[in-house]
């Protein structure tokens, strides 16, 4: 899928074409290509003279964030999430290829991601042809979409602690691992294009431009809002995750403790069965009319006082601690 963006007076006017066959682009226009195959980024190359090797790196899903310029052609990778499971907030990066010259502007990028979408949807006035300006606008809805699935990933996450606190399920601390999981991966990312994001801002290229030092700025401010708030709920998670893991341990620890108690109590009685079952002449009450209720009374008076004992021991041990 490939967008076309030009601006015609005041107004940005869009264009879809589902091949390049009869794309037709002017100079100071924004390309995007959503889902795109080598085939396409080559012909895009041709029309806009923007290296093909810069722009297929958007193919490779391991492209790490970074900025590159080869002959007047620049590019820009950065991470951007994406929802793989919106309704148990599980996400992950990919990434996102900013590639420029002096005539045209182009973006990449393998998946269909919200910034984009972001970007018109919070942005009154986008200008195609001042690219500087472009994509400190992309960096910025890029942090802001950051920190808006973080704050969904800190609301999923109360609402697995409220469950945890009464299941006794794997599945919530599963889901609090794909989370885990989740925030290594923006952790990973916002520092990545905070790396970027710093490169720019000391380029030459942007600080030339006195009218964008206001949104170079909210943008930085952004972006450290970002990593910090990953930060914390990276925290949070991580020891709300070993909190629980010892609950369940303790909790173990006292099944297993119920268990050699009812185990020992039972032993008493079972003991004395066990030697009234031998086939020895002779036995204590062998030839009594009432002797196996006598026996009967007896095994109960044991496990009773069994009980006891090992309640006494466990008060004692409560009350020492």
């Amino acid at each position: 899928m490939i967008s076309v963006f030009k601006e015609v007076g005041k107004e940005i006017v869009r264009n879809d074409y589902e091949n390049a066959d009869n794309l037709e682009i002017e100079t100071g226009s924004w390309i995007h290509i959503s889902e795109p195959n080598a085939d396409l980024i080559n012909k895009i190359s041709k029309l806009t003279s923007i290296s093909s090797e810069l722009l297929l790196c958007a193919l490779d899903d391991e492209e790490s964030a970074r900025i590159d310029t080869d002959d007047g052609d620049t590019l820009i990778v950065l991470d951007t999430p994406l929802v793989e499971d919106e309704d148990n907030a599980i996400y992950t990066t990919v990434p996102f290829i900013i590639g420029y010259n002096r005539s045209y502007y182009v973006t990449i990028c393998k998946y269909n991601v919200e910034l984009i979408t972001e970007l018109f949807k919070r942005v009154k006035v986008v200008e195609p042809h001042k690219h500087v300006r472009l994509t400190l606008y992309l960096v910025y809805r890029l942090a802001t979409l950051f920190i808006n699935y973080l704050k969904k990933i800190n609301a999923h996450t109360d609402v697995l602690e409220n469950k945890l606190r009464t299941s006794t399920k794997n599945k919530e601390l599963l889901e609090l691992m794909d989370t885990n999981k989740t925030l290594v991966y923006f952790s990973t990312a916002l520092n990545a294009d905070k790396g970027v994001l710093s490169r720019l801002l000391r380029s030459q290229t942007y600080k030339k431009f006195e009218s964008d030092f206001d949104l170079m700025e909210d943008t930085e401010v952004e972006m450290d809002q970002a990593i910090e708030m990953c930060s914390i709920y990276r925290n949070i998670l991580s020891g709300m995750m070993d909190a629980f893991a010892s609950i369940i341990n303790n909790n173990m620890n006292i099944i297993m403790k119920t268990l050699a108690v009812v185990t020992i109590v039972i032993s008493l009685p079972t003991l004395v069965a066990s030697i009234y079952g031998m086939n020895i002449a002779n036995m204590p009450l062998a030839n009594d009319p009432n002797g196996f209720w006598i026996l009967l009374a007896i095994c109960v008076f044991f496990a009773i006082i069994g009980t006891f004992i090992l309640l006494f021991i466990s008060r004692g041990r409560n009350n020492n601690k």
